[in-house]
């Protein structure tokens, strides 16, 4: 029901999207998002050529931290719609260290351990065309969630596309690379391509300078502080390769 449901909607925007003439972003995008998401194929579950690995709530799995000190676990789903389970971060012996906040939603979602011990990035797909990257780091307390890139995204966000709602926003997109040291992440802002028609403020055509347009950005994860010169716009077709050049060549 849920996936069926997922289809529709995601077939929806990208007529939406079509008819509009608005881009979908490519390219980097190949590995680092949920794909083959809507089909139910447990092919789609697992590592990827990238080292990075999917999650799909129909194909339960875990996946160990480089070190193996960490596990991120997802548990079988039980229930009548069989969508209750657990996202969870265990020791290496099997205790349970805590759940990860809301990734028990049904949606997918593609994880990419850090360079940095006790860290990881979740890109986890909202639905409805949205995804967003999410910053977790393991600490003697628990799972904590690390969002002031998200903030500092959004706003650039609203800077480099007008048209976007100012009260109906989330931070979108997805998170590409870390840094060598992991206290950096490259991630692109790529928001639902109908946020300004339908969410909006605006009215008729939307002129060009105002248009919505995705875009990559390195941020420092624990102050979110967007780095200086890595907003780089990305083309209209959706194709672009990773900056070699500073601040990217640290990546």
């Amino acid at each position: 029901m849920m996936g069926r449901w997922i289809a529709v909607v995601t077939a929806t925007l990208i007529a939406i999207a079509v008819a509009l003439g608005l881009p979908f972003v490519g390219g980097e995008q190949k590995w680092h998002v949920a794909r083959g998401a809507l089909d139910a194929d447990c092919n789609n579950s697992g590592a990827n050529p990238d080292g990075s690995v999917q999650f799909m709530v129909m194909c339960p799995r875990s996946a160990m931290s480089p070190d193996r000190r960490w596990k991120i676990v997802q548990t079988p789903a039980t229930g009548g719609e069989r969508e209750i389970y657990d996202v969870r971060i265990e020791d290496a012996r099997g205790r349970i260290i805590g759940s990860i906040p809301t990734l028990n939603d049904s949606m997918p979602f593609v994880l990419r351990w850090s360079p940095r011990r006790d860290w990881f990035l979740i890109n986890h797909w909202l639905g409805s065309g949205l995804e967003r990257p999410r910053v977790f780091q393991v600490t003697p307390s628990g799972v904590v969630e690390h969002r002031r890139h998200l903030d500092a995204g959004l706003a650039q966000a609203h800077r480099i596309s007008p048209c976007l709602p100012v009260d109906k926003m989330e931070a979108s997109g997805s998170g590409v690379r870390w840094s060598r040291d992991g206290r950096r992440l490259a991630w692109v802002y790529a928001t639902r391509p109908d946020m300004c028609v339908f969410y909006g403020d605006m009215s008729g055509p939307i002129p060009a300078d105002k248009q919505w347009k995705p875009f990559l950005m390195i941020s420092d994860i624990e102050t979110g502080a967007v780095v200086a010169d890595s907003i780089r716009l990305l083309p209209d077709d959706g194709k672009w390769d990773f900056p070699a050049d500073a601040p990217y060549d640290d990546f």
